[in-house]
């Protein structure tokens, strides 16, 4: 993204007389057309080979990755075959510091694939909108300012590796994912792993650390920086945990590059919703057709562990603490140590 502010910059003035009427007409052509890709993605999905993640399915991955996957709830429920996801946050666009953005995103867990469809609001009115895309191995980035003047338009490449990292770290929002047979786990140390993913003709790993009770915390890697065409030191930190569906995840965290002049970091984000399980970019959810969570509300009482202050259910419901597939849960942040991973 850092490229795109550069070509920004020279197209605005000429935006100005394309009219309000032509950004509709674009905004209306780009979303059908994302739509039509987000629908060819999930139609790639294919169920998992089992019909419920058991304890047994987690007697091949060392014990860091089987005490996350307790952690995060997974035993006992089936693993998705898609997985959306909505978040916001802000985005570090160079030139232009922090700026607001929001997205939607799209996953396959078999094949490994996704689509993240974001939109930045780089000034009153004016906003970039695209996708960042990773199907059949082959990563692809498009982005337009109002929906009409290309910025951004890569195939291939670097940005293959770069996005196979990036599919790799996401498995946060769906833990199951961490058993798929195009992954391979092993013990670094008492509190971390590496995964290896080899798809498409790329081969890469990322560094998994997580707490004594199996919170990820942390996620590693040397991965493709398209804005400096080459490969990186590359950190993501989770710094709130909650629940959707009955499923743990984080729900808030930070991103960044580890250059020799000292960390950059590109965004921060929060997740709002997740679904399991999506046929189309336009099915409408019915309660109890898939599993879901709408948009979360502070918690009463969050619950401390360790000194740090972690996702809580709200207090005073009827039947608090039992496990059941919760429609709100709240999260809290956890304020940062100091120590670049809270």
């Amino acid at each position: 993204m850092g490229k795109v502010m550069g070509i920004v910059g020279r197209t605005l003035v000429g935006l100005v007389g394309l009219g309000g009427a032509a950004a509709v007409v674009g905004r209306v052509v780009l979303e059908r057309r994302m739509a039509g890709e987000i629908d060819g993605l999930l139609a790639d999905g294919q169920p998992a080979g089992s019909a419920t993640v058991s304890e047994a399915d987690l007697g091949r991955l060392p014990e860091p990755v089987r005490r996350w996957l307790r952690y995060s709830q997974v035993v006992g429920t089936p693993p998705p075959t898609t997985v959306r996801l909505r978040q916001k946050g802000d985005f570090q666009l160079e030139g232009r510091g922090w700026t607001p953005y929001q997205a939607e995103q799209y996953f396959t867990t078999t094949p490994p694939g996704f689509l993240w469809k974001a939109s930045f609001r780089i000034a009153p009115l004016i906003s970039i909108v695209g996708r960042d895309q990773y199907r059949h191995g082959e990563a692809s980035i498009k982005m337009r300012v109002l929906s009409l003047v290309p910025v951004a338009n890569k195939t291939g490449g670097g940005l293959n590796q770069g996005d196979l990292l990036r599919y790799l770290g996401e498995l946060q929002w769906f833990p199951a994912g961490a058993l798929a047979d195009y992954l391979g786990w092993e013990q670094l140390e008492a509190d971390s792993a590496r995964a290896t993913m080899d798809y498409g003709g790329v081969t890469a790993s990322m560094t998994f650390r997580f707490g004594a009770e199996g919170r990820l915390l942390e996620e590693r890697a040397v991965r493709y920086n398209d804005a400096r065409g080459g490969n990186e030191s590359w950190v993501s930190r989770n710094d709130a945990d909650g629940e959707f569906g009955g499923i743990r995840v984080p729900v808030a965290g930070e991103a960044r590059w580890e250059y020799d002049s000292g960390p950059a970091p590109y965004i921060r984000w929060r997740v709002t919703d997740v679904e399991q399980d999506r046929r189309s970019a336009t099915e409408r959810h019915v309660h109890g057709g898939g599993r879901t969570t709408r948009a979360w509300r502070p918690p009463t009482q969050p619950c401390a562990r360790d000194g740090r202050w972690h996702a809580g259910r709200r207090a005073g419901r009827p039947g608090a603490g039992r496990r059941r597939p919760p429609s709100r849960v709240g999260w809290t942040r956890v304020p940062s140590p100091g120590t670049g991973v809270g």
